[in-house]
């Protein structure tokens, strides 16, 4: 989402608007949900921080939607455009746009990463901008990407999949005569400074949220091939919910309904023995 939202930034401000994008996610949050804020104008942007009545709204997971502490609706207008990432009809009145974003991801790049650029391109057509101001903020973000000279290709016609698919889509009305926001001012707290030891501790107990089950934000879990498990451990040890135990013979075995699928345990296992598959929800 955070890349998402640079691409859409990228490209309105290649189009001469003022854009201020503002991402927020908490120190050690891989596959949590997270939140971007972008602004778009056409004269100097002075608010900041979260957006409380968002014109746009892009969900990466419909899962997202009954989670109430993501709560990706909360604030939305009357006239809220709301594009979700979805493989079921959504009854979100009036203005929803969705589509198995996944889906063409993996076909055109065979990468789930490419889901920001996706949703960016989207977000760019929703808005109004031109297929070439949208693919310029493709280009601008996946240059600083880790990506080589075939996958940026990929993307890129990806994004102009996107941008075609969404030919049918009503624009999002742009307020012309409306007030501006007015930030809420926050309350300074000054908190002490903890040793390391205290601040960061290591966590092994298992479900470090029992409160929340965190699987539902899964989008691709894990599966353990035992045959190619080695038993090292470190998939155990880098588990950010601990949703990883060992059984009596040293195995991994993992806790879907806290497993949130950031997929770090195949990404660190020397073996690969973790083999990832797409979820499937009813």
């Amino acid at each position: 989402m955070k890349t998402a939202s640079r691409i859409l930034g990228s490209a309105a401000f290649d189009a001469g608007f003022v854009v201020q994008d503002s991402p927020t996610y908490g120190a050690e949050r891989r596959g949590a949900p997270l939140a971007a804020f972008v602004r778009i104008g056409r004269e100097s942007i002075l608010e900041r921080g979260a957006i409380e009545r968002p014109h746009l709204v892009v969900v990466s997971d419909d899962t997202l939607l009954d989670d109430p502490g993501a709560a990706p609706l909360a604030g939305c207008r009357e006239d809220t455009t709301v594009l979700v990432n979805s493989t079921r009809e959504l009854n979100i009145p009036p203005r929803l746009v969705h589509a198995d974003f996944t889906a063409m991801v993996l076909e055109r790049t065979g990468r789930v990463e490419s889901l920001s650029t996706a949703l960016g391109a989207a977000a760019s057509r929703l808005i109004g901008l031109d297929l070439a101001e949208c693919l310029a903020g493709v280009e601008h973000e996946l240059a600083q990407a880790s990506l080589d000279a075939g996958q940026r290709a990929l993307n890129l016609e990806l994004a102009r999949e996107v941008y075609e698919l969404g030919s049918s889509w009503a624009p999002v009305p742009w307020p012309e005569d409306e007030a501006v926001e007015t930030a809420t001012p926050a309350v300074l707290v000054e908190l002490a400074l903890d040793p390391a030891r205290r601040a960061t501790p290591s966590v092994y107990a298992s479900a470090n949220s029992p409160a929340r089950r965190t699987g539902s934000w899964r989008q691709f879990r894990p599966v353990l091939e035992p045959e190619k498990c080695n038993r090292c451990w470190l998939c155990f040890v880098w588990c950010p919910e601990a949703a990883i135990a060992l059984d009596e013979n040293e195995f991994p075995q993992v806790s879907y309904d806290v497993c949130k699928g950031c997929l770090l345990c195949a990404h660190e296992c020397p073996t690969q023995a973790f083999r990832v598959e797409r979820e499937v929800r009813a």
